[in-house]
C-alpha cells in the first residue's frame, strides 16, 4: 500500500484523472436527469426526487457512508504503515468501531423521537466530526492509541445516529407506492457512499510526500465535510417539521 501511495505521488497527473472523472460523472448525472425528463415510465419520477426530505436525506446518507468508512481505511494506512501494527492488531483496534455502531444503533431510535430524524443527523455528523479531528494529530499525542479507540467509538455511535436519521428521513411521508422506491435510493445512497469515500480520502493522502501528514490532512477534511453537510442538511430542511419515528 505504500508503494502504491508513493507511485501515485510521483504520477503528476494524477489531478487531471480527477478532474476527467468528475466531468464524466457531471455528464452522466444531466443524462440521466435529460432521460428521466422524457420517457414514458421513468426509473426514477423526478417528482420523488425534487422532495426535499429525499433528496437532501440521501445527501446526508452519503456522506455519513462516505466519511466513517473512509475514517477506516485512513487510520489502517497510520497503524500499519505509520506505527507498525500487524494485520490482526490494526482490526482489533477497528473492534471499538462495530461497538461503537451497535450502541448508535440502539439509541438512535430514542434520539430521534425525542428531536426529530433532522436535528439527529446534525448532531450525528456534528459529534462524528468531533471525534474525528483529533485523530488527524496523532504524532502529536503521547496517548495517540487512547485518541483512537475513543475517537473511533464515539465517531461510530454519532455515525449511526446520522445513518438511522438519514433513513427515517429519506423514507417518511412518501406514497405507499413510492416506498420502494425510496428505500432503493436510500440503500444506492449508502452504496455510493462507501464506493467514494475511499478514493477521494486516498487522493488527499496521495497528494502529500509524508503519509502521516497526508492522512492527517485526509482527516482534517473528512471532519470539515461532516460540518459542511450538517450546516447544509440542517438549513435545506428546516422549514420542514423533521420527522419521528
Amino acid at each position: 500500500m505504500t508503494r502504491l501511495l508513493r507511485r501515485t505521488r510521483r504520477e503528476p497527473r494524477w489531478p487531471w484523472n480527477f478532474w476527467g472523472a468528475l466531468t464524466l460523472a457531471v455528464v452522466m448525472v444531466v443524462a440521466f436527469v435529460l432521460t428521466e425528463r422524457v420517457v414514458r415510465d421513468p426509473l426514477v419520477p423526478l417528482s420523488v426526487l425534487r422532495r426535499r426530505t429525499i433528496a437532501w436525506g440521501n445527501i446526508a446518507g452519503i456522506i455519513a457512508f462516505a466519511t466513517e468508512t473512509s475514517v477506516v481505511f485512513l487510520l489502517t494506512l497510520y497503524l500499519q504503515n505509520v506505527r507498525g501494527f500487524s494485520p490482526l492488531q490494526a482490526g482489533l483496534v477497528f473492534a471499538v468501531v462495530g461497538a461503537g455502531t451497535v450502541v448508535g444503533g440502539l439509541v438512535a431510535p430514542r434520539i430521534i423521537a425525542r428531536i426529530g430524524a433532522t436535528r439527529a443527523i446534525v448532531m450525528g455528523l456534528v459529534v462524528q466530526a468531533a471525534a474525528t479531528l483529533p485523530l488527524a494529530f496523532l504524532d502529536l499525542l503521547s496517548g495517540w492509541l487512547v485518541v483512537v479507540l475513543i475517537g473511533t467509538f464515539v465517531g461510530g455511535v454519532a455515525n449511526l445516529v446520522a445513518i438511522v436519521g438519514f433513513m427515517v428521513t429519506a423514507t417518511t411521508g412518501i406514497r405507499d407506492q413510492d416506498q420502494g422506491l425510496a428505500t432503493g435510493l436510500a440503500t444506492m445512497s449508502q452504496q455510493i457512499g462507501i464506493t467514494v469515500g475511499t478514493p477521494v480520502m486516498s487522493a488527499i493522502v496521495a497528494a502529500s510526500a509524508v503519509l502521516s501528514a497526508g492522512v492527517g490532512a485526509a482527516l482534517v477534511v473528512n471532519a470539515a465535510i461532516c460540518v459542511g453537510a450538517a450546516v447544509v442538511v440542517g438549513v435545506a430542511l428546516r422549514t420542514r417539521h423533521s420527522p419521528r419515528r
